[in-house]
């Protein structure tokens, strides 16, 4: 027997029992309901209560008219007159309510949050769609009464508990949380990747810009060790005329004087006495640059988990330009209009990665040589740089695409695609923008908008 044959059973006692109270007439249900294919029925009077939640479906009475006027008492001859329609609706609304309260209960134990309806009464044959129900008869002293039933199974199919429903969206929520963990660990594996990459294209400049200094030190060093031999040689014979002032006779000291005077002359003691203090100041300044270099490099590639911290966007363009000078220095011309600006809170190392994939995308554009400006500002409550170059333009069809992850118009094996993607995301992630202007044959201008930093940020990190 299935779920609808059992409870239209059920129903139907519990109707019979109604009639019998309410009515006073004796009734008595059918052992057994028999399914049907749909609860429509062609009994000209159907009263009827819907439920919905869980599941859904429908409590239904169908008789003839004429059998509930008789039921009520009442003559045959008021079929259809308003006065007796509205007598049986009162009377079966009330027998209804009764026989659902008290069915109604088996169905919650299985089915929980479930909402009925008031009785409901038509008139004349009902038309259902095909749904598996099953009808039961109650044998009334004026005749028969259909008590009929549905489920609709394909709701409790799809939720056949609040708890699962619950149940199913925390375990969503907990597999999106984990999607989101693994695309932003994929990101930072993104980001150091592109930063590997920039590190493998400056790496060969950067060694160029450290050689050349190295170089001239590395000469000079040379040449000063001469300079040594001679002083050292010089002050032997300085040492030995001090002796011979002692103990030797004016020929002897005369002999001494002359060796003293051909060294000055032979090896331009007083040229190699200037020049030491030349090549020293030139030695320091070489190592200065180097190390000048290396702490650029080493902001640039330091990894410090995004550490956020007060930030000078001209320091972090004047350590970038020394990183990328030999990547650009043979075909541009750099225009600097670097202003007193306020320092945003952010990422140093990060903001370094910015500025060297727009000065390197803006020195690939150029076509022969050309000029690239820099420039910073402040603009309402804003931080504003500017990298703005003279080449060869983004057509127009690529603007929209142009921070898109892996688009890149270079010819194949030049770039990663990554570069400007990465850029935009750190400085959104900062909470700023990242824009372009471009002209096909004119240049382009990017333009980083950071907000300044508060003073409460600033005064907490001094």
């Amino acid at each position: 027997m299935s779920l609808a044959e059992a409870h239209t059973a059920s129903f139907a006692r519990v109707a019979a029992q109604s009639l019998t109270a309410i009515l006073g007439a004796a009734c008595q249900a059918e052992a057994q309901a028999r399914p049907t294919e749909s609860p429509s029925s062609s009994r000209d009077l159907q009263v009827s209560v819907f439920f919905t939640g869980m599941a859904f479906g429908e409590y239904i009475l169908a008789m003839e008219e004429a059998t509930a006027l008789g039921l009520l008492g009442m003559p045959p001859e008021t079929v259809g007159e308003p006065e007796a329609r509205d007598e049986l609706r009162d009377a079966f609304a009330e027998v209804l309510n009764t026989a659902v309260g008290e069915a109604i209960t088996e169905l919650r134990d299985a089915y929980r949050k479930l909402t009925f309806t008031a009785p409901r009464v038509s008139h004349g044959p009902s038309r259902y769609p095909d749904v598996a129900s099953a009808v039961c008869i109650v044998h009334t002293p004026a005749g028969d009464v259909e008590c009929r039933f549905y489920l609709d199974a394909m709701r409790l199919d799809l939720a056949t508990s609040y708890e699962e429903v619950v149940h199913a969206l925390v375990d969503s929520n907990r597999t999106l949380e984990a999607a989101n963990r693994r695309l932003q660990e994929q990101q930072s594996q993104l980001v150091h990747a592109e930063k590997m990459a920039s590190l493998g294209v400056l790496a060969a400049g950067v060694a160029h810009e450290i050689n050349n200094p190295l170089a001239f030190v590395d000469s000079n060093l040379a040449t000063l060790d001469g300079y040594l031999d001679t002083l050292i040689s010089l002050f032997s014979v300085y040492e030995r005329l001090a002796e011979s002032l002692g103990h030797l006779g004016d020929d002897g000291v005369r002999e001494h004087l002359s060796r003293i005077g051909e060294m000055q002359e032979t090896e331009d003691l007083r040229f190699i006495i200037e020049d030491t203090n030349t090549l020293l100041e030139d030695s320091k300044s070489g190592l200065d640059r180097i190390k000048t270099i290396i702490r650029s490099l080493k902001e640039f590639s330091h990894v410090d988990g995004g550490e956020q911290q007060p930030t000078d966007l001209n320091k972090v363009i004047e350590n970038t330009l020394v990183l990328v000078w030999n990547q650009i220095k043979y075909t541009c011309e750099v225009d600097r209009e670097l202003t007193p600006i306020p320092d945003v809170i952010g990422n140093p190392s990060e903001f370094g990665q910015v500025f060297t994939n727009l000065l390197i995308n803006a020195a690939q554009a150029m076509q022969g040589s050309g000029r690239i400006s820099v420039e910073t500002a402040v603009e309402g409550s804003e931080v504003v740089a500017r990298v703005r170059d003279d080449g060869c333009g983004i057509e127009a069809e690529h603007l929209d695409r142009i921070f898109t992850p892996f688009f890149t118009t270079k010819p194949v094996g030049q770039g990663t695609g990554l570069g400007l993607s990465i850029s935009y995301g750190i400085v959104k992630k900062h909470g700023g923008r990242l824009e372009v202007e471009s002209t096909p044959g004119v240049g382009t201008t990017f333009t980083l908008r950071l907000p300044a930093a508060p003073a409460a940020s600033l005064a907490e990190a001094s």
